[in-house]
């Protein structure tokens, strides 16, 4: 073997010979060791590995599905007034008239609209020290990444679920802001298809909505359809082939089966989204039955926590409870707030006949902080475990006692779906920004840390409230927790 020359002090130079190379190779070997403390020979010389890209199980930007979407239009004040009009004014065949009569008076509907702008932030820092070594990533680009990911999961959440009447920091939501339409007669109630707790598994369901959309007086066109998961994959079993569409532009086999990337309906083909931030059943349960990360702001929160009673079931006419949904049930309820929600106090069980509801009857807590309740219900038949809970609905606090009357409307564990337009010019729903995301500098006091502040500030305006449509009450097939067993 030919001598091979190594430089060893940047002067020196030697010759090793085979023997005293394989000697040498020996003594450095690297080994597959991990703990730093015990490398010998080669591996007490190894370089670690500094992988530059964290590996993080984290939403990314494409997971903001509806938020990506939205048109962004800047506004300049926190309160962002509008005007909408919602009818042209006089009745269909009210124009017809004598050549000399008296002519009808008409006027246009108009309506001035209000929203206001919230406020999203969240605080990051590093420590000086993290910041200045090298690490395994750059700490705080990551936090700055970590930062854009909450306050994006935030918008995009409560784009869907956010109630500013429970949570007064929060903007309304499609959810919220459509059921109150509903409520005050601004928005017929077929804009509102309740699946019952059945899976939305057909095209029936969307042709209602569609014709609700699109009917004389409200004159829009669905383009897109937003929903979970569970819903996909119960589409993706069960919609008839006639009605799904290829919007990828391959030649992907149309079948059951098959991804649903569109629907065919009379006014036009609606593409679907699946979206992660609707919540499903696991989504739902209460903090404690969430993780750790849940369980310790709940436990954290229980300054807000509130007493309960239950009282007995009576007979009520508006009730939704039938004969398979008759049973013993548990109530669970939470104080929540802008911080959180706390855990929860949980009621004896009391049983439901067909055709009756029962009362909760919710005391504040003794710091009154609390501005709503989350309250949930076990399963038919199920125990009072938190993990046996599920969100039935956030209401609003009414004072010193809270009053909440479950008739089986809203049932627990259910997701929704939202039918929408999102043509581009007609502006009829929109997320308005007084300001971009961005970053505000803040300063230590007495630690080594660099602080700053990321905002984000708006709020959504659904602009033409006919123009939407949603599904309640929906419960997938594949569902792991079954309201009423």
């Amino acid at each position: 073997m030919n001598p091979m020359n190594i430089d060893f002090d940047g002067g020196s130079t030697g010759a090793v010979n085979e023997n005293a190379l394989g000697a040498l190779q020996k003594a450095l070997e690297m080994g597959y060791g991990t703990d730093s403390a015990t490398l010998t020979g080669g591996g007490a010389l190894r370089v670690q590995s500094l992988d530059t890209t964290m590996q993080a199980t984290i939403a990314q930007s494409k997971h903001f599905v509806l938020f990506n979407r939205l048109p962004k239009p800047k506004i300049g004040s926190t309160v962002d007034e509008w005007t909408e009009q919602s009818e042209a004014g006089g009745v269909l065949g009210g124009s017809t008239n004598t050549e000399t009569g008296d002519i009808q008076d008409a006027t246009g509907q108009y309506d001035r609209r209000v929203g206001m702008v919230k406020y999203l932030m969240t605080r990051r820092s590093v420590s000086l020290v993290a910041n200045i070594t090298q690490n395994i990533v750059d700490a705080k680009a990551t936090e700055h990444s970590n930062g854009a990911v909450q306050l994006l999961s935030d918008a995009n959440f409560l784009s869907y679920e956010g109630d500013s009447s429970v949570v007064p920091t929060e903007f309304d939501g499609i959810a919220a802001q459509l059921k109150a339409a509903v409520t005050s007669g601004q928005v017929d109630n077929d804009h509102v298809i309740d699946m019952r707790g059945g899976p939305l598994n057909s095209v029936e369901p969307f042709t209602r909505a569609g014709a609700a959309v699109s009917s004389y007086g409200s004159f829009g066109v669905p383009t897109d359809v937003f929903w979970s998961q569970g819903v996909q994959a119960d589409m993706d079993a069960n919609l008839d082939p006639a009605f799904r569409v290829n919007l990828t532009g391959n030649s992907e086999a149309i079948k059951l089966g098959s991804p649903v990337k569109g629907i065919a309906l009379s006014d036009g083909d609606v593409k679907v989204n699946k979206d992660v931030f609707i919540p499903n059943d696991k989504m739902l349960a209460p903090y404690e039955a969430r993780g750790a990360i849940y369980a310790a702001s709940a436990s954290k929160n229980d300054s807000l926590k509130p007493t309960l009673a239950v009282a007995n079931a009576a007979a009520d006419a508006a009730s939704r409870f039938e004969a398979a949904h008759a049973g013993a049930y548990y109530w669970l309820v939470c104080g929540l707030n802008a911080k959180g929600q706390s855990t929860g106090v949980v009621s004896a069980a009391k049983s439901i006949a067909t055709g009756e509801s029962v009362t909760l009857t919710i005391t504040a807590s003794a710091g009154g902080q609390e501005t709503g309740y989350a309250v949930y219900r076990s399963r038919k038949g199920g125990t009072n475990a938190p993990a046996d809970f599920r969100l039935l609905k956030r209401v609003a606090k009414a004072g010193a006692t809270t009053t909440f009357v479950d008739r089986n409307v809203f049932i627990p564990g259910t997701t929704r779906a939202y039918m929408l337009n999102l043509t581009p010019g007609d502006t009829a729903i929109t997320w308005r920004q007084l300001l971009p995301m961005f970053k505000f500098e803040l300063f230590p006091t007495s630690q080594p840390v660099l602080p700053w502040a990321q905002m984000l500030f708006g709020y959504l305006r659904i602009s033409k409230l006919k123009h939407h449509a949603m599904f309640d009450n929906i419960l997938p097939n594949n569902a792991t927790w079954k309201p009423f067993g």
